[in-house]
């Protein structure tokens, strides 16, 4: 009984070897044979070219595409730039060239203790009073200098006359005047009544004009001179 034992085991497993590989060649047979009919049919469909050729490119007809708006500029307005201060004053009859600085009214105080504040000339230029109008703003250009010191920049202004030419000039542009009227009255001794008549004359305007204000005579300074100048129109400056 022990021999037999040994050459069944041996039997058994040759007979699990063999079904194995019987499997194993049946699956090996379907998939060559899957393979080579895929391959027949392949071949059977490379022969067909009228299958697999596409005669023409085909054409798509699409809707006509919307006209995109067509967009209207608005016109940008053009900015008028403000009218810029005087920076050179020229005055040919009494060959007065010089230039022209801004001033802010300060505090003058009387030996009476009373107080104002007034527009005090500069040394060697003409003052442009900065809450006046600039040349072409259309208001009163208020300006005002020495008559006998300090650059004595006014000391000829009484021998002006109606009709001569005051040209102002800014950063871009010129603009001429002719003296329309010169005006003298006392001041010393009279300083109120001389404040309110110059209060006056720089006070604003409604049309254009410069207003140039000095001391008279050149031995005393007792008097104000005041002269008025009015815009010439452009096509009746000489040259222009």
């Amino acid at each position: 009984m022990g021999v037999v034992r040994p050459v069944a085991s041996t039997q058994t497993l040759y007979e699990a070897l063999g079904r194995l590989f019987f499997a194993g060649g049946i699956v090996l047979g379907v998939f060559l044979g899957a393979r080579i009919l895929r391959e027949l049919v392949d071949t059977q469909i490379a022969r067909q070219s009228s299958y697999l050729t596409i005669p023409s490119t085909p054409v798509f007809e699409l809707p006509p595409a919307t006209p995109l708006p067509t967009l209207t500029p608005t016109p940008v307005p053009t900015a008028t730039p403000p009218p810029l201060p005087p920076i050179r004053i020229s005055i040919p009859a009494i060959s007065l060239n010089s230039n022209i600085k801004e001033i802010s009214p300060t505090e003058k105080i009387f030996s009476s203790g009373e107080s104002v504040f007034a527009w005090e000339p500069l040394p060697n230029s003409v003052a442009h009073y900065d809450s006046s109008s600039n040349p072409g703003g259309g208001g009163n250009i208020v300006l005002n200098g020495h008559n006998n010191t300090l650059g004595e920049v006014f000391r000829y202004l009484n021998l002006l006359n109606p009709g001569d030419e005051v040209i102002l000039y800014t950063e871009i542009d010129e603009f001429h005047y002719q003296v329309q009227q010169k005006v003298i009255f006392p001041y010393v001794g009279a300083e109120a009544e001389g404040d309110l008549l110059l209060q006056v004359y720089a006070a604003p305007q409604s049309t254009e004009i410069v207003t140039i204000i000095s001391c008279w005579p050149y031995a005393t300074n007792a008097s104000r001179i005041i002269i008025i100048a009015v815009p010439i129109p452009k096509g009746a400056i000489s040259g222009g």
